[in-house]
């Protein structure tokens, strides 16, 4: 260890949170790593005023202070994010091994913990071939899931092991019996014709002396989508056969080293698993198990040969984003007989999975299982009819399993997921009990890193719909529903993406999925309305309120997580769209996109009633080219490219008069906006579209029109961001608690009044209900009612501005979010004659709170007043007592 490092506590600073390109202690990455590192102290005002990064090529070396990859110096920097590495050019397939000091203001280093990263293949060319199954010779013999193996010799238990595998579309391995991993239907769906992504697997301690296997099954996923659907996806230009690529890089004691790959010689056989479609389902029948053809001592002299394949045409990357897990099981809540005679399960919970049956019967017996998220009119009866519409050939939302003996027997898919909280078993000679199906909860999984309760229930419960809402539509990519279309629909992540970076830690997960946007980007900077794209979605839907995700999407991360990188990654990209919808638009306004969808409506829900009625589609996709020329100014300035800056800043400008020209008025009567609703005005405001001098006005005419409508929602999912955001800004949070919390339609209450799990697509119910477009209310509750926003100027939560909303009717909020600097706090209660405010402020990081000022003189902290506490400078700015706060835990008391 080096002289001076120590890791004792100093007035109660300490490093946690190590993390490296927003993963903790990733294996197999080719990007440049970034590191990143939270620090905690009791002491308020703590703060990093330097700090050393190390890195070494073995954890010996390192803890020996032998830094060979990189030894930053001491650097003098309160920067504890995003720190890119500057040492020796990394060497592929290497486990390096990092840690930081950290100095505090008094000039004392601690010492965090040992973190590694593990270097990809990166560009080194992969040895092993692409393979398939020696029996698939065309699409129907492609439907089932084809099992590959080899076998092979170690003079002598591996020093270390790792397999790097693409099996496409999904695939599982097994070294000697064993998953080397928990992880779900991998790999990650992109543009594969232009990007597959590859694991890595430690499987050093699956191996051993003498003989070795390798097993592998083949899913078919979204590389063979063979369902007829409107999206195009059978006609996929990549799509092909299910095939694997991999490598297994061997290293013994002696230092001595092998390498087992795909090719010709693996063997081939048919699996139990019959039939598998992603939009379809998948059949197994248990009576073909080969057991033991994962394990070394099989006989596989039956099988055929594999055979080689032609590559997918994309470029193999690495997979750096959490993998999809199964992440919780939930057993049924009731159950019923319907008129047909089948058993109903209701699992209690709408989500993305599917399950595990238990069941008896005679071997031969087939059992199948339909899911849907609703029931018929008659309340007792599967309904698929309303979410199985797009796909056009096959089964929908239907696995099917045979039994192999006349026992009990339990098995699950493992290569479809569906989206239900009903499950319908029939073909049982019995009625099956409670315990028959298990929920086996499935999506991307990242961290939770936010929280949010307060004395409102019904707040409580939207708040816990838009958490399985997000949930239910990750997998890789974020959908939009997780049954009927599973597609990257790029408008509803825009959308929900504040609420995403709140509660979760979707951020690996976004920078893959912003790389889809550049796979799927024509070169005439044309993005698709859904990411990735099969060749649709470049002629309907992809106005700039749904493209914009390309520019909104890195925007949020830079603001929420102080993530410059993104910015740069993406913006050839973000300029050329810009450019594209330049050409698009006639004189300055854009006259394609979707509009507000799904703004309250009666009758069935199809198009025509789905579409934005009210508001203008050319106000709001003129308006997001605004925000998209706006923001791309902006970062181009951050980048340091200020001719840029300036000339997308005079764009921006341009589109602005024009979209004032053509669809605001103002005389001496009053303002209006286009369309004279919630929507319209909230954009004008939200977007950045009114001047200063008329947004007092705009917000007034807002309220008016909400009163208008009884102080209930009239509005879809575009306008849900703009008019709750704007009523936030403008201190009603009181306001757009009482519109979502109305019992009678169109608002989030009547949903649970219906029933509801999860945020539903319409205000009427119909549709999916499944769906997260309307999620941005989550990211209201926190920031307009909890009080947690972060400051654009100062990105990631560096300056926190808190802005509780203490007069708005509750008795009491908690609300917390994890950081890139750490934990973030600002529970409050409010008894009527007494306020208190828990804060907490992590080190490297600063607050802002805004209290009414009429708080001024009656804020205690702690029991003492606040002038003269350390940490705490006061004063008031117009209505506001404003207090700026450095880090620290604080407890502030009012009494009136």
């Amino acid at each position: 260890m080096d002289k001076g490092l120590n890791k004792c506590l100093h007035k109660g600073l300490k490093i946690y949170g190590l993390s490296c390109n927003y993963l903790e202690n990733p294996i197999g990455i080719d990007s440049k790593p970034r590191f990143s590192w939270k620090l905690y102290s009791d002491t308020r005002g703590q703060r990093q005023a330097a700090y050393r990064l190390l890195v070494s090529s073995s954890r010996e070396k390192l803890e020996r202070g032998i830094y060979d990859a990189w030894d930053s110096g001491k650097i003098a920097s309160s920067d504890n994010i995003h720190i890119s590495y500057a040492g020796k050019a990394l060497l592929p397939r290497t486990r390096y091994w990092w840690k930081v000091v950290a100095y505090d203001m008094e000039d004392m280093p601690f010492e965090s913990d040992v973190a590694f990263f593990e270097t990809g293949k990166m560009d080194e060319e992969w040895t092993a071939k692409w393979i398939t199954a020696g029996y698939i010779r065309n699409e129907a013999t492609a439907y089932a899931a084809p099992l590959l193996r080899t076998s092979f010799e170690l003079d002598c238990e591996p020093a270390e092991a790792r397999l790097y595998i693409c099996g496409l579309g999904y695939f599982y391995a097994w070294i000697n019996g064993e998953k080397p991993s928990d992880d779900v239907l991998s790999t990650a769906f992109t543009r594969y014709d232009s990007t597959v992504l590859y694991l890595t697997y430690d499987v050093t301690e699956l191996l051993k002396a003498g003989k070795n296997a390798i097993g592998i099954i083949l899913g078919n996923g979204w590389y063979n989508c063979f369902a007829e659907d409107p999206w195009n996806t059978r006609q996929a230009t990549w799509r092909h056969w299910p095939k694997v690529i991999a490598e297994l890089h061997v290293k013994l004691p002696d230092g001595s080293r092998m390498v087992i790959t795909t090719d010709q010689s693996w063997k081939s056989a048919k699996s139990p698993i019959t039939f598998n479609g992603i939009r379809n389902g998948e059949y197994y029948d248990a009576r073909l198990e080969i057991p033991g053809w994962n394990t070394p001592g099989f006989d596989d002299s039956g099988w055929e040969p594999a055979k080689i394949i032609r590559p997918p045409g994309g470029v193999l990357r690495a997979f750096e984003l959490q993998p999809i897990r199964i992440t919780k099981e939930l057993a049924a809540a009731r159950k019923w007989q319907s008129p047909s005679g089948t058993c109903i399960f209701d699992m209690g919970q709408n989500f993305s999975g599917v399950v595990r049956i238990k069941v008896k019967g005679k071997a031969g017996t087939e059992v199948v299982i339909r899911y849907s998220d609703l029931l018929k009119e008659d309340n007792v009866s599967l309904n698929q009819a309303p979410i199985a519409g797009f796909v056009r050939s096959g089964e929908f939302q239907t696995d099917k399993y045979i039994k192999k003996g006349d026992g009990v027997e339990t098995w699950q898919p493992v290569f479809v997921y569906h989206g239900f909280q009903y499950v319908e078993l029939s073909g049982l000679d019995y009625e099956p009990g409670l315990d028959a199906v298990t929920g086996l909860v499935m999506h991307t999984g990242f961290e939770e890193r936010g929280h949010f309760r307060c004395s409102d229930e019904t707040l409580n419960t939207i708040q816990k719909h838009c958490y399985w809402a997000t949930v239910s539509n990750y997998h890789g990519i974020p959908t939009d529903c997780p049954h009927r279309e599973k597609n990257g629909w790029t408008g509803d992540a825009s959308l929900s993406a504040e609420q995403a970076l709140l509660n979760f830690a979707p951020m690996a997960a976004y920078v893959k999925w912003m790389r889809d946007f550049k796979d799927s980007q024509k070169p005439n900077g044309a993005i698709p309305c859904v990411v990735p794209s099969t060749g649709w979605g470049y002629n309907w839907g992809n106005g700039p309120d749904w493209s914009s995700a390309l520019t909104l999407i890195p925007w949020y991360i830079y603001t929420y997580c102080g993530d410059r990188v993104i910015l740069g990654e993406m913006y050839d990209a973000i300029k050329k769209h810009c450019d594209f919808i330049t050409g698009m638009a006639e004189n300055y306004i854009v006259h394609y996109g979707i509009g507000d969808w799904c703004p309250p409506f009666e009758g069935p829900a199809i198009s025509v009633n789905m579409s934005s009625f009210k508001t203008p589609t050319a106000l709001t996709d003129t308006a997001y080219y605004y925000k998209t020329a706006e923001t791309l100014s902006r970062i181009a300035r951050i980048l340091g490219r200020e001719e840029d800056a300036e000339k997308y800043g005079n764009l921006a400008e341009k589109i602005k008069e024009a979209f004032r020209r053509e669809f605001f008025k103002k005389d001496e009567r009053g303002m209006k906006v286009a369309g004279d609703c919630q929507t319209s005005t909230a954009c004008m405001l939200y977007q950045g579209l009114a001047e200063d001098n008329e947004k007092e006005a705009l917000l007034k005419l807002l309220l008016s029109q909400i009163e208008e409508k009884d102080y209930h929602i009239d509005f879809g999912i575009l306008g849900n961001k703009y008019v709750m955001n704007t009523l936030g800004e403008g201190g009603h949070a009181g306001l757009g608690i009482r519109m979502i919390t109305q019992d009678t339609f169109p608002s989030f209450k009547k949903w649970i009044d219906m029933g509801a799990t999860t945020l539903w697509e319409c205000w009427n119910g119909g549709g999916s209900h499944n769906h997260h477009a309307f999620s941005d209310v989550s990211a209201f509750m926190y920031k307009y009612i909890g009080g947690i926003l972060p400051d654009e100027n100062e990105p990631g939560f560096k300056h926190i501005i808190l802005r509780p909303a203490l007069e708005c009717g509750l008795s009491y909020v908690e609300c917390r979010h994890e950081s890139m600097y750490g934990g973030i706090e600002c529970n409050w209660t409010n008894s009527g004659d007494k306020v208190t405010i828990e804060i907490s402020v992590p080190v490297n990081a600063h607050a802002t709170l805004y209290l009414p000022s009429s708080y001024d003189g009656k804020v205690m902290e702690s029991g003492e007043s606040i002038e003269g506490v350390f940490g705490i400078n006061a004063c008031i700015k117009g209505d506001k007592l404003v207090l700026t706060l450095v880090s620290g835990k604080y407890k502030f008391e009012i009494s009136r």
